[in-house]
């Protein structure tokens, strides 16, 4: 079965969570999306940020760091998943929380019906899957402002 590698960003911003409408798949996700062949993930992150909602972000991570001319250490993300998509192909999912620098975001419209940040509270809408909550939850207590 094929694999691709992909990034989600729970991305933090005041203690409310920031997700996307997704166009294709009718449903409240974290931004992110696949990683480019030429990009480390958190390039894919960074990317992805700025992409789909217009946003710089901090990645929260054991941050990386240089060993030498030919290793550096990645920040590692805050978990992997493996997500089957549809029957033909999965995606190993390196999933990051994020701080966003500023709350004034931009909603990326070829992609997406919505963007918006989630309170807590609002994560118990029936329109967040389970995932996206328990994740986005996670998110929201540790990086707690």
């Amino acid at each position: 079965m094929k694999k691709d590698f992909v990034i989600s960003a729970y991305i933090v911003h005041n203690n409310r969570l920031l997700l996307v409408h997704h166009k294709g798949l009718d449903m409240w996700l974290p931004v992110g999306g696949h990683i480019e062949p030429e990009e480390t993930p958190e390039q894919a992150v960074k990317r992805e940020a700025l992409e789909e909602a217009g946003l710089e972000v901090e990645i929260i991570g054991e941050n990386n760091s240089k060993i030498d001319d030919r290793v550096n250490i990645l920040t590692t993300p805050h978990h992997i998943q493996l997500e089957e998509i549809d029957g033909k192909h999965q995606h190993i999912d390196l999933v990051y929380f994020c701080r966003a620098k500023t709350d004034k975001i931009k909603l990326a419209e070829r992609e997406h019906h919505n963007i918006k940040w989630f309170s807590e509270k609002e994560l118990e809408s029936p329109e967040i899957t389970n995932q996206i909550r328990y994740f986005g939850r996670t998110a929201l207590r540790e990086l707690k402002q």
